[in-house]
């Protein structure tokens, strides 16, 4: 949703904070899920977005007006009526483009994928690990986005992975709660040397895809 500026996170709050109990009802038995396995500890948190935090009341003064009058806002308004709340503002699709890496998971085994014991959840967020020339042809700033997630996983392993290093990526659905179920498809199978590795204007992070990166 958008009010001139980018403003995804902007009911992440609300709906974390009142609903996140059906959310999870909802989006956990059709979800897929993306994992690096790592030898040893990996940063977590936001990686590649491109915003500026502001207050709510600076942003409906100042930025943006008419915002007030939209359902969306008026809900965070009534929430927050001091309006010190503060909100992520991205100006472009692809500013909100980006990673957000959690774990390393703890309560699912995973020892009959991975050679390696930590495991991470990454997430693109604002995009998707696919590109090619129809998603460009029929959506150029979606390619863009998509090309940003894309871009920025692989600056990711390559500021964190050491030299003569193996990481492992894996994708799969989700079985309610229950991670790992589906074993990877040997035709997918991908290894990436990263030191001649170059992302083209097609690549697709496949379902059941077992990649093996070196560096």
């Amino acid at each position: 949703m958008s009010f001139g500026f980018f403003i995804y996170p902007l009911l992440v709050d609300y709906i974390l904070n009142n609903r996140l109990s059906k959310a999870r009802e909802l989006i956990l038995p059709v979800t897929q899920f993306y994992y690096i396995a790592a030898s040893h500890e990996l940063p977590t948190g936001s990686f590649g977005q491109k915003k500026t935090a502001m207050t709510l009341i600076h942003y409906v003064t100042h930025m943006n007006p008419a915002a007030k009058d939209h359902p969306f806002m008026q809900i965070l308004l009534e929430k927050y009526p001091q309006s010190d709340k503060l909100m992520e503002i991205y100006e472009t699709e692809e500013d909100a483009a980006g990673l957000f890496i959690t774990g390393h998971i703890t309560n699912q085994d995973s020892s009959h994928l991975f050679r390696h014991p930590l495991v991470y959840q990454v997430n693109s967020e604002g995009g998707s690990f696919h590109i090619n020339d129809e998603i460009k042809q029929i959506s150029l700033s979606s390619y863009k986005s998509n090309k940003k997630c894309l871009t920025e996983l692989f600056d990711y392993l390559r500021l964190h992975m050491e030299i003569g290093e193996e990481l492992e990526l894996y994708s799969c659905w989700a079985q309610g709660r229950e991670r790992f179920l589906e074993t990877p498809k040997k035709e997918l199978d991908l290894v990436l040397e990263l030191s001649t590795f170059r992302l083209g204007n097609e690549f697709e992070w496949k379902d059941r895809q077992f990649i093996r990166v070196k560096k």
